[in-house]
């Protein structure tokens, strides 16, 4: 009787090593797959860090590029626009006879409507930072022709052109036309539009 219960016992003993050997396995086997997973996260964090020792690679020629971008919108937004200029295209006419522009805002710039014939006496004004407008006064004491066009209709308060600013020493001149109690006088809306419409540089 003693005999199978000592046999039974050292059975129980061997079943019991066996099984706190796979233990021992198993959590063996789990380690290197965790340094595994440490070493991808820390993979991770190197790819994924700033590089705070970035370097401007800008060239010499772009920054100047730049800065004179930035001067040419700085000086729309802030045009000194008094002076002397000259119709793109008509720079042989140095007397300035009939193709020159003088923008004075305190005076009554001359503007020449037809060459060596019709002229007149306006007053300009800012609209805003970039656009002049340019308003009708009175007909010049120099005219030799125009006698027939009734001057006297013509609305002053009513721009007849505008001078934009483009930066740079050049303005554009959009030619309205004159009016009469408000609306386009029809009858006279190119008259000066020809001569004086266009692209200016500065004197």
């Amino acid at each position: 009787m003693k005999a199978p219960a000592v046999m039974m016992l050292a059975l129980i003993l061997m079943l019991g090593s066996c099984k706190d050997s796979t233990d021992s396995k198993s959590t063996n086997s789990e380690d290197p797959s965790s340094n595994t997973n440490m070493s991808s996260e820390e993979k991770i964090t190197r790819t994924t860090e700033p590089n705070v020792n970035r370097k401007d690679t800008s060239t010499p020629e772009e920054t100047r590029s730049e800065e004179n971008s930035e001067a040419i919108d700085q000086e729309i937004q802030n045009p000194n626009l008094s002076g002397l200029y000259i119709k793109t295209g008509q720079e042989i006419d140095n007397s300035c006879a009939c193709y020159c522009l003088n923008i004075n805002y305190s005076g009554s710039p001359e503007l020449c409507l037809t060459p060596s014939k019709i002229f007149i006496n306006t007053r300009m004004a800012k609209s805003n930072n970039q656009v002049t407008n340019i308003f009708y006064v009175a007909p010049s004491t120099k005219n030799i022709e125009g006698k027939d066009i009734p001057w006297s209709k013509f609305d002053k308060n009513t721009p007849i052109a505008t001078i934009t600013s483009k930066g740079n020493g050049e303005i554009d001149l959009d030619w309205l036309g004159f009016s009469i109690n408000g609306d386009l006088a029809i009858d006279y809306a190119i008259l000066g539009k020809k001569s004086l419409e266009g692209n200016y540089k500065k004197k």
